[in-house]
């Protein structure tokens, strides 16, 4: 009596166990695809000639000239945030940068403070617009829905 519910334990651990190998296998490939298909989103509105871009004013400003923006993207001095930036001002996760039906919007974690145009915001999630200066601690950036031509790296 006792062996087979032995075996009877044994074999539901080890459908337990392929059942979590999957999953995990699963959400691999679904992270996978859903990057793959970001990084394409954001290669077609190069293409056009559009791209949701911020671009980080003095002294903050990058070498790059800013950072074109994907569906959803994570700020903060945490450097495994999307978007990493190095100053004490910031929150390790400060605020999502994110667009919903084909708006921007900004959205603070926690207790971060955001300002837009010198005014803090008063709603939870706010919409950003072309040419918005958004102050997150110390740092500004501009948020521009960027219009430049294509260039194929060579």
């Amino acid at each position: 009596m006792a062996a087979n519910a032995y075996s009877l334990a044994t074999l539901v651990m080890r459908y337990v166990f392929v059942g979590i190998l999957l999953y995990i296998l699963f959400r691999i490939i679904y992270h996978s695809i859903s990057e793959y298909q970001e990084l394409h989103r954001a290669l077609s509105w190069l293409h056009d000639g559009y791209a949701r871009h911020i671009e980080f004013l003095p002294p903050y400003d990058t070498q790059e000239g800013g950072y074109i923006l994907v569906r959803s993207n994570l700020i903060g001095r945490s450097p495994r945030c999307d978007i990493y930036i190095d100053d004490k001002s910031v929150r390790r996760r400060h605020a999502l940068l994110f667009e919903k039906r084909g708006e921007g919007y900004i959205r603070p974690r926690s207790r971060a403070k955001i300002w837009i145009n010198g005014q803090r915001t008063q709603k939870r999630t706010a919409p950003l617009h072309d040419g918005d200066l958004v102050r997150l601690g110390q740092v500004v950036f501009q948020y521009k829905l960027k219009r430049a031509p294509w260039e194929e790296k060579v």
